[in-house]
């Protein structure tokens, strides 16, 4: 599942490659997965593509008409949807959500292997719209997220140490790839409660939860250019590595869940 490192650097790469193109012309093959209808789809055409940006798990892209944006595709990738930048390539993929052609060359598509992901496209104003937007937390890598907000906000959420970081109402953009990876960097145990944490433990999570996302973030963004389809975890230290080595002591990683 893309989380935000990943997300991250693809809307970095889609402002820096793609932003000021004029579509030509948008389609959705596999239309299930765009809440949109095909009319509103194909209205894109015209448009100018904005600057993207990521929001928790969400890749934003603007779709501006007369140096207004008149449309937001909001896209949600689940656990296998892509985007990919192409040249002029008449073969679409099996299970492609959406394309969009450019004037002059190349196109913008999103394919999703599991059928999973979910693109909104609403207007600027309509985020609310989409399930669970209003009440989803600061993104993890906030600058505004400061610790002392962090302490707050982590006392009224309770459960297992992974589940929490997970959840989007408490701190958006971690997955279960990253849940992972600040755990063991902050040396607390998944299944463990957030209310037998002491108020050092807490503040432990809060470093490890920056320093893993800055770390894979600046990883990925030397990792992936050219192709933003492709997903880079082979850096992660435990997620994934049940019956290997732990980096840290050498005893066996345990796995738990996917």
């Amino acid at each position: 599942m893309p989380e935000l490192p990943d997300l991250t650097v693809v809307a970095e790469e889609l402002a820096k490659r793609a932003a000021g193109r004029i579509v030509l012309e948008a389609t959705a093959p596999a239309p299930i997965l765009v809440r949109a209808t095909p009319e509103e789809v194909a209205s894109l055409a015209g448009t100018r593509l904005g600057a993207a940006r990521r929001r928790g798990k969400f890749l934003l892209v603007p779709f501006d008409r007369d140096g207004h944006t008149e449309r937001m595709l909001a896209a949600n990738p689940m656990l296998a949807g892509r985007f990919w930048l192409l040249g002029d390539s008449p073969k679409v993929r099996a299970r492609t959500g959406l394309r969009i052609r450019f004037e002059g060359g190349g196109e913008l598509r999103y394919v999703d292997r599991e059928m999973l992901g979910k693109l909104y496209l609403v207007a600027p104003d309509g985020l609310d719209a989409i399930p669970g937007w209003s009440e989803m937390g600061p993104d993890a890598d906030d600058p505004e997220l400061t610790l002392e907000r962090f302490r707050e906000r982590i006392r009224r959420h309770p459960g297992e140490l992974k589940s929490l970081l997970r959840n989007s109402r408490f701190v958006a953009g971690i997955g279960n790839a990253y849940s992972d990876e600040i755990l063991w960097e902050a040396q607390l145990a998944p299944l463990r409660r957030r209310s037998t944490l002491h108020p050092d433990e807490v503040d432990r999570l809060y470093t490890a939860m920056r320093t893993v996302l800055a770390d894979a973030t600046e990883r990925v963004r030397n990792l992936v250019p050219p192709n933003i389809e492709v997903q880079h975890r082979e850096f992660l230290k435990v997620h994934l590595r049940g019956g290997e080595d732990c980096p840290r002591c050498g005893r066996t990683l345990r796995q738990i869940g996917g």
